[in-house]
């Protein structure tokens, strides 16, 4: 049975507790984390070889397809990518299983202005674009579907604007600068790089979760990361300051720029009102980030 929070170790079936001890060994301890927006199980393992993190869903969940994904990048990163080794994914009984090595954090990642990990994790931006182009990973979506999947629902909340959607001339004037074929290249993109996919190591910051990733322009990468560093404090200004830092923002069409602005800002304002109740409020907070730098760049 699911637990609130997701799966636990001990709703994994039999054959799958077999699969991973025989790849670990005796497990000493099994210590349940939280398992995010996709409620799979996530699980830190105390082996005799040292400390291992589970990821597994069953095969039929909504998620699946991002378990999926995770599993092809985590087979084929570069050894330059700062990020956890996939150390063994398999399909067992039913299920899609995925263990990585364990990171002990030394502290939580903040961006807020001043902090301690803004210029290890823009450090980070810029190896990925640097490390993975061009793409290692066979048979991911192009970044295209991802954003389609945005417009999606910015169009449908356009259509039919709220009587307190706030700017909503700016944004249908900012939506229709979106030019998708800008985004296409040859750059594997994580696509969803924030402070909840970040991690401090001892040996420095690393991303997690490649749930999103997809194939894609290396600035786009940097385009979906400026409404995190304005969401954390930074004003849009200050944000594209420090996007240039990413030698990969200079490749970055203005126009289209400030049309997945919109359309990234648009999304957040449906999930605010439309989505579950337990994400609204920080939805909100993320569409407000996107439309002060939509407005910054239109204004």
């Amino acid at each position: 049975m699911r637990s609130v929070t997701g799966y636990r170790w001990d709703d994994l079936p039999a054959e799958m507790h077999a699969a991973i001890k025989a790849e670990c060994g005796p497990i000493l301890r099994v210590t349940s984390l939280p398992g995010g927006l996709t409620a799979g199980a996530a699980v830190r393992l105390d082996t005799a070889a040292g400390k291992v993190f589970l990821k597994a869903l069953p095969e039929g969940a909504p998620s699946a397809p991002l378990y999926q994904r995770e599993r092809l990048v985590g087979a084929v990163l570069p050894e330059g990518v700062p990020a956890p080794r996939m150390l063994w994914s398999g399909h067992t009984a039913g299920w899609i299983v995925l263990l990585v090595e364990h990171v002990d954090t030394a502290r939580e990642v903040e961006l807020g202005p001043g902090s301690p990990s803004l210029d290890g994790v823009l450090d980070l931006v810029r190896v990925l674009g640097e490390a993975l182009t061009p793409n290692p990973c066979e048979g991911l979506p192009p970044v295209t579907e991802n954003v389609r999947f945005l417009t999606r629902r910015a169009d449908a909340l356009l259509a039919a604007p709220p009587s307190d959607l706030l700017a909503a001339d700016a944004y249908r004037h900012a939506r229709a600068l979106l030019d998708v074929d800008a985004l296409f290249g040859s750059t594997l993109l994580h696509a969803d790089l924030h402070e909840g996919n970040l991690l401090t190591s001892p040996a420095g910051v690393r991303v997690i979760d490649w749930g999103l990733a997809c194939q894609g322009a290396a600035w786009v990468e940097v385009a979906l990361f400026v409404p995190r560093l304005i969401l954390a404090g930074h004003t849009p200004e200050e944000a594209e300051r420090l996007a240039e830092q990413v030698p990969a923002w200079k490749g970055a069409p203005a126009e289209t720029v400030t049309g997945l602005a919109a359309v990234w800002s648009l999304f957040r304002e449906f999930v605010a009102r439309n989505g579950p109740a337990g994400i609204r409020a920080s939805r909100a907070q993320a569409a407000a980030a996107g439309r002060a730098w939509m407005e910054y760049r239109t204004s």
